[in-house]
């Protein structure tokens, strides 16, 4: 009968279970740190999406007689999640920038000719509006509309 030595079946079972445990807290640390990535890391911001042109739309359709000519200058109105806060007209050398708000989140002060987001540039600044160009289409950002003030009773607003 061959002796087996209690000592060396020791071992390998110590070592066996010494690297199972290790294993195992490695694979508790992983998952550990992509939960909590996941529950505590800063939600990324959606992209600006571009609009797309109507299927129908003047502007793409060509009629029996050659194709529709548009008006390059005429800037359409944005439909994008920008809001004009304020602007500085140009003066002399220096040129106009404008205060928007992105997304209800972040303010920016943007120079005549620098972007916006990626893809959205301020083109031009003027009193009243500001223009926006994205993807080489002309957009208007305008003032906020002020909503009318309801004057409390017995107060009369002279105007």
């Amino acid at each position: 009968m061959p002796d087996i030595s209690l000592d060396r079946s020791g071992l390998a079972q110590t070592t066996v279970v010494s690297f199972v445990t290790l294993a195992a807290l490695a694979l508790l640390g992983v998952v550990m740190a992509y939960w909590t990535w996941v529950w505590l890391a800063p939600r990324p911001e959606p992209r600006a999406q571009p609009l797309a042109d109507p299927v129908g739309s003047v502007a793409s359709a060509n009629t029996l007689f050659g194709s529709v000519q548009t008006a390059q200058n005429i800037a359409a109105p944005t439909g994008i999640a920008i809001r004009l806060l304020g602007v500085v007209a140009a003066s002399g050398s220096r040129r106009g920038y404008a205060v928007v708000q992105l997304k209800a989140r972040q303010i920016l002060s943007v120079h005549e000719g620098e972007d916006i987001a990626p893809g959205i540039r301020l083109a031009e600044v003027h009193a009243d509006h500001v223009i926006l160009e994205r993807n080489g289409t002309r957009e208007t950002l305008t003032w906020p509309e002020k909503k009318a003030s309801v004057a409390p009773p017995g107060l009369k607003i002279n105007k």
